[in-house]
């Protein structure tokens, strides 16, 4: 009977891999499309990061201390992720419908300004405002849904992890199997 292939590296599997922080953060990456396994004709810049859980329970003491401690734990990695041009062009669109969303947001709310400010039109500012109110709001909270849209649409998650050593590593979850064999060929696995 054979027995399974043993895993190159802890956390590895068919569709998680773990790189060391810097081959991400420098594109050092292998030329396979994360999510098709097709060669990949474009980098999409991504950024993972990773908080404790512990730090949530924060939220019962103090929202300072959350903050602080959201800050003082939290580990980022920005870097490049090896895209076809199809899944390439699909976030993109999302990203520039989450930008759309998000600026109009703000046009509304910057608008409420002057014309709640206008003394002589308090009639018609009341609900004038209120409309532009309501108007962002609702543009900022499909802003919100589309970036995590944006981010399903690649279909990878991510995040940092440190070791006992200090070394931190980016870990991805969900990647195709053939990306996952090219980093391992890459890595020497």
């Amino acid at each position: 009977m054979d027995s399974p292939p043993t895993l190159p590296y802890p956390g590895w599997s068919e569709d998680t891999v773990t790189m060391p922080v810097a081959y991400f953060e420098e594109g050092r990456l292998p030329a396979v499309c994360v999510v098709t396994g097709a060669p990949a004709t474009s980098n999409l810049r991504r950024r993972y990061s990773t908080t404790p859980s512990w730090v949530g329970c924060l939220f019962f003491v103090s929202w300072l201390a959350l903050l602080i401690a959201w800050v003082a734990t939290r580990r980022s990695a920005t870097g490049y992720l090896p895209a076809s041009n199809a899944v390439a062009v699909r976030v993109q669109r999302r990203q520039a419908a989450t930008v759309r969303l998000a600026a109009l947001g703000g046009v509304a709310w910057i608008a409420i300004i002057p014309v709640s400010a206008i003394p002589a039109l308090s009639p018609v500012a009341n609900p004038l405002g209120l409309a532009l109110g309501g108007a962002g709001l609702v543009a900022l909270i499909c802003s919100g849904v589309a970036s995590i849209m944006e981010g399903a649409a690649l279909g990878v998650q991510g995040r940092v992890v440190e070791d006992g050593f200090g070394a931190r590593w980016v870990q991805l979850r969900g990647v195709h199997p053939a990306f996952s064999r090219a980093l391992a060929a890459r890595l020497g696995r």
